[in-house]
């Protein structure tokens, strides 16, 4: 039995395996939105002992997703960057445009800031329209426990709107967590990424190389998916990780539950 606790919120959890532990709690897991991507190569920096030569991340410190910032027209991407991420997802310059086309208009309708899309049927839509022969391409669900919704929100809330300025944006998985959407049945859970918020929902706990720290201090290792298999454990990582000593960087560190719906029906 592990146990963890932080400010306001005191959690015991029996390790017995992520299938025990999500059969009990998965009810409890707020819908953050969903992302399109692909498994990318461990990085270069990380530990080849400790992850495999594959892992699936939230974070675009380490993957690409489909539609993110590159398919919108107005955003401040450069057409070199553009290119190279579309190739990424096996789309040449026409079928990019036509992706952009699609992204652009429906920016703040069908996804968020930066690349969350806000239901699972637009991105089932997404993957049949325009990557219908990607094979390896996923669609994976953000969720968040809701004793962490509270934080988070708190920490994501945009800032109120100064005189003579435009109004500042929300984050897409911030819009999607405020509406207290359950998780999406009949998806394979895949493990929890720990991500620091700030500003932005940005690096994963493998940016630091920060799975080598974890393993040597509680005994926990990454699964096959480069992720952390259990919510406990996952807590337990996030504690840890935001203490000042450790030196990863600054923000709001919690536990992202990743779920694959990439076998939904087109």
């Amino acid at each position: 039995m592990r146990q963890f606790t932080e400010i306001g919120v005191s959690l015991v959890f029996y390790k017995n395996g992520l299938g025990a532990i999500i059969e009990k709690d998965l009810s409890e897991f707020l819908s953050a939105g969903f992302i399109i991507t692909r498994a990318v190569a461990r990085p270069p920096y990380s530990s080849v002992d400790l992850l495999p030569e594959l892992i699936l991340s939230g974070s675009d410190c380490i993957a690409q997703f489909v539609p993110d910032t590159w398919c919108i027209d107005w955003a401040n991407d450069k057409p070199e960057s553009r290119l190279e991420t579309a190739k990424f997802f096996g789309l040449d310059c026409p079928r990019a445009a036509e992706v952009s086309a699609w992204a652009t208009p429906r920016f703040g309708i069908d996804f968020g800031w930066p690349n969350v899309i806000y239901n699972l049927e637009t991105a089932v839509q997404l993957v049949g329209k325009f990557l219908p022969s990607l094979p390896d391409v996923k669609i994976l669900e953000l969720a968040l426990h809701r004793t962490h919704v509270a934080r988070f929100c708190e920490a994501a809330a945009p800032e109120s709107q100064k005189p003579g300025f435009a109004p500042n944006g929300m984050q897409g998985v911030y819009e999607v967590v405020m509406k207290a959407t359950p998780q999406v049945a009949g998806g394979r859970v895949l493990g929890f990424e720990p991500r620091v918020f700030d500003v932005v929902l940005s690096c994963s706990w493998l940016c630091n190389g920060l799975e080598r720290t974890i393993a040597e201090k509680l005994n926990i290792q990454p699964n096959r998916f480069g992720l952390i298999e259990t919510f406990v454990d996952a807590c337990c990582a996030v504690q840890y990780i935001s203490r000042a000593d450790v030196g990863a960087e600054p923000g709001l560190w919690l536990p992202w539950l990743i779920i694959d719906h990439s076998n939904t029906k087109k």
